[in-house]
């Protein structure tokens, strides 16, 4: 998804100055890497599109504050986050566990077990997770933030996003290993 220099510029020049046609093409080409983020994010699909929705309008809202043009898909993407992290703080009571000597105690494979499934199971497996596992491990292995970046963002300690992270994995290879029965 790439979109010359030059035009990207003029288009979000147009957008600025609230032109229909180039906030619509912006929302073209910016869409589907804020809905694939939100998707990863959202427990289903209605809460997928209300945080797709708020972070459309985020976006179009602070667009003049885009300072790397260039840079629009992962600014678009950090929005996409943070309004999922809104969302959820808002509309869920998440209650995270601080069970830190647990996750240090045990030993889970390093073996990569996102490689075992296609994407979009993946993506379903990861959206049955409980709120807190499934932003912590969107955040970690999914966004790349570091867990010093999570507890920050989240409001929680650093073992306690860790701690989520490893509950998050453990329920992930649980599923797995049982599907895995399944069809053996």
């Amino acid at each position: 998804m790439t979109l010359e220099s030059n035009k990207l510029h003029q288009l979000i020049l147009k957008c600025l100055d609230n032109d229909p046609h180039s906030r619509r093409a912006l929302y073209e080409f910016i869409a589907p890497v804020m809905l694939g983020v939100c998707r990863r994010y959202g427990r289903n699909k209605a809460d997928s599109d209300d945080i797709f929705q708020e972070s459309m309008m985020n976006l179009f809202h602070r667009l003049q504050q885009l300072k790397e043009i260039e840079k629009i898909e992962g600014w678009a993407k950090k929005i996409a986050v943070n309004e999922a992290i809104r969302f959820y703080k808002k509309n869920r009571n998440i209650i995270y566990t601080d069970n830190i000597e647990v996750a240090h105690n045990q030993n889970i494979s390093n073996e990569n077990i996102f490689t075992q499934l296609e994407t979009k199971h993946l993506l379903q497996v990861i959206q049955e997770l409980p709120d807190k596992m499934r932003l912590v491990i969107n955040l970690f292995a999914i966004e790349g933030y570091k867990h010093e970046e999570i507890s920050e963002m989240l409001g929680i300690s650093v073992g306690t996003s860790k701690s989520n992270l490893f509950d998050a994995r453990k329920q992930i290879r649980k599923r797995i290993d049982k599907e895995l029965k399944n069809i053996g």
